[in-house]
C-alpha cells in the first residue's frame, strides 16, 4: 500500500500555502497521461495561441495559452504546452524536490487549463480524446471523417502562407478556419482537420475560442508516442465525462477513494474546517469554468 499523507499540523497557516500545497498534490497526481512507446515519430511541432472565455457570465475577459500539435502525414498529437510540461516533470521528478521553490517555478510554468489530450490516427480514421484521472487512461473515440466543411474561394496571406478561407457547424459552435496547402498536413487544432492543408487560424462566430498560429517547426528530435495503447481504457463519451465531472467537483474525497492497480492508495488527510474551505473556493473557481468549447 502506499499513501502519500500531506497533514496540517499548523492551522493557523495561512490559506494561501494550504491551496499551494494541495495545488502541488493534485498536479503531481495527473501528471504523464503518455507513455512514450514507439509507434510514429511526429516529426513535425505546430504552435498555435489560444484565447479563450470560460466565464459566459464575464466574456469581456479571456485568458490565452499555448497550444502545441505534434504530426506527421498519418497522425498527430494535440495538448496544451502546459500539460506538455508536467509530463516532462513526471519523467525527471525528484521527490525531494516537491515544495522547493525550484518545483513551484515548474509548477508554475506547468498550469493549464486544458489537460485533455487529442490523438488522431488517420489510417484507422479514428480521433480520440483522452484524459488520466489519477492512475485510469482513459478515452472515447469518435471517427475523423464527421467533420463536414465548407472551403470558400476567399484568400488571405498569414505568417508568409497563402491562406483559403473554410467553414464549419461543430459541437455547437460555428466556426471561421483558414488554412494552407502550403504546409502539407491536413490537420490543425483540437480536433480540427480534413482540409487540404493546416490550419492557420480558427475561431468561433463569437471569438470566445481563437486558435492562431504562431510557428512550425521540423523536429530535430520527432516525438515518438504509440496512439490508442491496449492499457489505455475505451469508454464512452458521456462516461468519461461523468467521470471528470465527479473528480472535479471534489478531487480530495475522488482520490482518498479511489483505489489503483494492486490495491494503491493515495491519501490527501484534509479535513473539517480546512477543507469546508478548500472546497469551497475551489467550487467557486469551477463554477467559472461553465463554457467548454464543445456545447453540444
Amino acid at each position: 500500500m502506499v499513501r502519500f499523507n500531506i497533514r496540517y499540523c499548523d492551522r493557523n497557516q495561512s490559506t494561501m500555502l494550504m491551496n499551494n500545497k494541495i495545488i502541488i498534490a493534485l498536479s503531481f497526481l495527473v501528471f504523464n497521461f503518455f507513455e512514450v512507446q514507439a509507434q510514429d515519430d511526429l516529426n513535425y511541432r505546430v504552435t498555435y495561441t489560444l484565447t479563450f472565455k470560460l466565464d459566459s457570465t464575464d466574456l469581456e475577459s479571456s485568458k490565452s495559452e499555448t497550444m502545441w500539435l505534434f504530426a506527421n502525414n498519418e497522425s498527430s498529437l494535440f495538448l496544451s504546452k502546459g500539460a506538455a510540461l508536467k509530463d516532462s516533470m513526471s519523467v525527471n521528478v525528484n521527490l525531494a524536490d516537491i515544495g522547493s521553490e525550484r518545483w513551484k517555478s515548474k509548477t508554475e510554468a506547468a498550469k493549464t487549463e486544458f489537460n485533455y489530450r487529442v490523438f488522431k490516427d488517420k489510417s484507422d480514421n479514428k480521433m480520440g480524446y483522452g484524459i488520466k484521472l489519477i492512475s485510469d487512461k482513459l478515452y472515447y473515440s469518435q471517427p475523423m471523417d464527421q467533420l463536414n466543411w465548407e472551403i470558400q474561394a476567399e484568400t488571405k496571406e498569414i505568417s508568409g502562407y497563402q491562406a483559403q478561407k473554410a467553414t464549419i457547424s461543430f459541437a455547437g459552435r460555428d466556426y471561421t478556419a483558414w488554412f494552407t496547402p502550403e504546409i502539407p498536413l491536413t490537420d490543425g487544432p483540437y480536433k480540427f482537420s480534413g482540409l487540404p492543408g493546416l490550419i492557420l487560424e480558427l475561431q468561433d462566430s463569437d471569438a470566445e475560442y481563437v486558435f492562431e498560429f504562431t510557428g512550425f517547426e521540423e523536429l530535430s528530435t520527432p516525438l515518438a508516442y504509440k496512439i490508442f495503447p491496449e492499457e489505455y481504457k475505451e469508454i464512452k463519451k458521456k462516461e468519461l465525462m461523468d467521470l471528470v465531472a465527479t473528480y472535479e467537483s471534489d478531487p480530495i474525497s475522488y482520490i482518498n477513494n479511489y483505489v489503483g492497480e494492486g490495491g494503491k492508495v493515495i491519501r490527501i488527510g484534509l479535513e473539517g474546517d480546512d477543507k469546508k474551505n478548500y472546497l469551497k473556493k475551489h467550487r467557486e473557481r469551477l463554477a467559472k469554468k461553465n463554457n467548454p468549447i464543445e456545447l453540444d
